[in-house]
C-alpha cells in the first residue's frame, strides 16, 4: 500500500471519530456512514449526518436520496431509507388542464422513406373480424371523414391501379368508361350493375361507371369492339382501386390525385368494429391508402387517441403487468404521441408504429387490463410549464436514469437523471450484463461508425453525475484519438445501455459490465413495474419519481 493512500486511511478515520464525537454514535450502510445526532438506535435515515470522502459531514433531509461523493454529500433526489422507502411522490392527478391540438391520430402502417424503410405496398387486405362490411370515403385536412358510398363485402383487397398480380389473380389496370357521370355513389352502382364487370369510379370529385378490367390497351379496346360502348381508360399514377378479396371483381376506384386519398371505414352493427389488415395484426378505425407518384401505397390507420394508446399499451409493456405500471404507460404513450405528432407530416402522418416512434399492433395483444389501463387514465396527459413533456421511455436504467443532454441533445428540464432503487427489488432479463472485447473488435466497430483510427490501445472513459457513461477517447499507438459521447457510447460498441463501465484487463481485453437496457432517459418500464408490483404505488407516483417537476394534466379539445 502506497503512503499516500495510508494517509488517506488515516485521515478518514480521524474525521469519523471527531464527527462521532461531536454527534453521537456512528452506523455504517452500504459504504456510507451515518451518526445519529442523540445517540439513540436508528430507524430511518431522516435526520442523520453523512460523511463522504472528503470528510465533510452533511444532515440527510427526508424525502430525498444522498449520495456521498469525494466532495461530500450530493442531494440526487428520491429516499435514502433503502430501495423505495420513504418516497413521497410530488404528483397527484389531474392537477390541470391543457388544450389537446388533435382528437384523432394518424398512424404509418406501411410506408416509403428513404433510404431507412420502404415497406409501401403494391396491395393491402382488409377483412371483418367485428363488422360487416366496409365503407368509403376520403378524410378533409380537419380529419373528418366523408363517406361517398359503402358495400356489404367483408374482405377487400385495395391494389394500385396499375397490372398487379394478387394470390395468382392478374388485376388490371386497362377498363372501359362508359358515357356520362352521376350525382352519387348509388346512382353510379346502379347504373354499373346493368354491365358484366362494372362498377362505380370517383375521379376528381364526379362519379362514373366502368366496365372490366384489362392488362393492355389493346384488350381494352377489343372489348369496346365487342360491343361495350364507350372509351378505353385508364386513371392517374394516384389512382387505387378496390377488390373483393381473392377475385378479380372491381368495387370501386378512386382517384382525386393528391388532393385527397381513399379512406375505407370497416361498418359494424354490433361492437366496435376490428379489421383484420394483411393477415396480420387488428385494428380499430379507418385505412387510408395514398401513393405518391409513381410509388406504392402508403397505408395508414386513423382512429381517436384512446383507441390508439389501447394499441401501444400491450406492446410497450407486457399485458400481464401490474394495472398501475400499465396506467403510467399509458400516460407517457398518449403524451409521447400528441407531443410527437407533427414529425411526419410530410409523409401524410402523425407517427410510426415501430420503435422510431413507439410500437403500436393493434388489439391482438390487449386484454382487460390493459384496456383499463388506458380507460382510467382517458384524456391525462404529462405536462411541465403548460407544454406536454416528451416521454421518452426505455426497458431499464440499471440503477439510475440520465440527464436528457447527456445522451440526446439539449436539456430538458423534466428529463433528469435519478438513482433508481426500486429496479433492484425485482430480477430482468438485462438487470446487468458483462462483456469482453479485444482492442481489434473495438477497433472495427469505431471504423464502421466511419471513424478512422489504427488499432486502439486505451480506452479512457468519463461518467456523468449518476454514474453513466459520458464520453470515452480511444487512443491508438500512434497518439490518435476519438472521442465518443452522448448516446454513441453504447451504440458505437454495440452494448444495451449507457450504464456500464470499461477497463483494460491485464491479457489486453477489455472487461465491460453494465446494467438495463436502452438510453436511460426519462421512465424504466422495468423500474415502473417494481414500483407497482412490490412498492404499491401508483401510476402519478411512478411518473413523479421519473419525470421532474411534472404535472398531469386533464386533456381538453382545442
Amino acid at each position: 500500500m502506497k503512503k499516500t493512500q495510508i494517509k488517506w486511511i488515516i485521515t478518514i478515520i480521524i474525521t469519523i471519530c471527531l464527527c462521532a464525537a461531536a454527534f453521537g454514535t456512528i452506523v455504517s450502510a452500504d459504504n456510507v456512514l451515518y451518526v445519529n445526532p442523540n445517540g439513540e438506535t436508528i430507524s430511518s435515515l431522516k435526520g442523520l449526518y453523512a460523511i463522504g470522502g472528503s470528510g465533510a459531514a452533511s444532515v440527510i433531509t427526508a424525502n430525498s436520496v444522498w449520495a456521498m461523493t469525494a466532495s461530500g454529500l450530493e442531494n440526487i433526489g428520491g429516499d435514502g431509507s433503502g430501495a423505495g422507502g420513504g418516497y413521497t411522490p410530488p404528483v397527484t392527478p389531474p392537477t390541470g388542464t391543457i388544450s389537446v391540438p388533435v382528437s384523432t391520430v394518424r398512424i404509418g402502417l406501411d410506408y416509403y422513406y428513404s433510404p431507412l424503410r420502404n415497406s409501401s405496398l403494391a396491395y393491402a387486405t382488409l377483412d371483418n373480424y367485428i363488422g360487416s362490411g366496409f365503407s368509403f370515403g376520403y378524410y378533409d385536412s380537419n380529419r373528418t371523414f366523408h363517406e361517398l358510398g359503402r358495400t356489404g363485402k367483408t374482405a377487400l383487397t385495395i391494389v394500385v391501379d396499375r397490372n398487379t398480380t394478387v394470390g395468382g389473380i392478374n388485376i388490371g389496370c386497362f377498363h372501359v368508361k362508359v358515357p356520362g357521370t352521376y350525382a352519387d355513389f348509388d346512382s353510379a352502382a346502379a347504373a354499373a350493375s346493368s354491365y358484366a364487370g362494372g362498377f362505380p369510379a370517383y375521379y376528381n370529385g364526379t362519379f362514373y361507371v366502368l366496365v372490366g378490367q384489362y392488362s393492355s390497351r389493346v384488350d381494352a379496346e377489343a372489348a369496346v369492339n365487342s360491343g361495350i360502348y364507350g372509351e378505353v381508360f385508364t386513371a392517374s399514377d394516384r389512382c387505387v382501386s378496390v377488390v373483393e378479396r381473392g377475385t378479380d371483381k372491381f368495387l370501386f376506384e378512386y382517384d382525386c390525385g393528391s388532393a385527397s386519398s381513399l379512406a375505407v371505414r370497416p361498418l359494424s352493427g354490433s361492437g366496435k368494429a376490428i379489421t383484420e389488415y394483411n393477415d396480420s395484426n387488428r385494428y380499430y378505425g379507418d385505412f387510408e391508402f395514398t401513393r405518391t407518384t409513381g410509388l406504392n401505397m402508403t397505408v395508414v390507420n386513423i382512429l381517436p387517441i384512446e383507441d390508439y394508446v389501447k394499441g401501444v399499451v400491450p406492446y410497450e409493456m407486457s399485458p400481464s403487468w401490474p394495472l398501475e405500471a400499465l396506467k403510467a404507460q399509458a400516460c407517457c404513450a398518449r403524451t409521447y404521441m400528441v407531443s410527437n405528432y407533427k414529425s411526419y407530416a410530410s409523409f401524410g402522418f402523425d407517427v410510426t408504429d415501430d420503435t422510431y416512434c413507439q410500437a403500436y399492433l393493434g388489439t391482438k395483444s390487449a386484454n382487460s387490463t390493459t384496456d383499463r389501463a388506458v380507460d382510467e387514465t382517458a384524456g391525462l396527459y404529462i405536462t411541465y410549464g403548460g407544454q406536454f413533456c416528451n416521454t421518452t421511455y426505455f426497458s431499464s436504467d440499471g440503477g439510475a436514469t440520465e440527464d436528457s443532454e447527456n445522451v440526446f441533445y439539449s436539456a430538458v428540464p423534466y428529463l433528469r437523471g435519478v438513482v433508481d432503487p426500486f429496479e433492484d427489488a425485482i430480477d430482468f432479463t438485462y438487470k446487468s450484463w458483462s462483456t469482453r472485447m479485444t482492442a481489434a473488435q473495438i477497433t472495427t466497430r469505431l471504423r464502421n461508425y466511419g471513424y478512422s483510427i489504427s488499432t486502439v490501445v486505451s480506452v479512457e472513459p468519463e461518467y456523468t453525475r449518476m454514474g453513466n457513461m459520458a464520453k470515452i477517447t480511444f487512443r491508438d499507438a500512434n497518439g490518435k484519438s476519438v472521442t465518443v459521447s452522448k448516446s454513441n457510447c453504447y451504440s458505437v460498441l454495440g452494448l444495451n445501455s449507457i450504464r456500464f463501465t470499461i477497463e483494460k484487463t491485464a491479457s489486453g481485453d477489455y472487461l465491460i459490465k453494465g446494467g438495463g437496457w436502452g438510453h436511460n432517459v426519462g421512465m424504466s418500464q422495468w423500474g415502473a413495474y417494481s414500483m407497482a408490483s412490490v412498492y404499491g404505488y401508483s401510476y402519478a407516483e411512478i411518473l413523479g419519481f421519473y419525470y421532474t417537476g411534472i404535472t398531469i394534466s386533464k386533456g381538453i379539445p382545442s
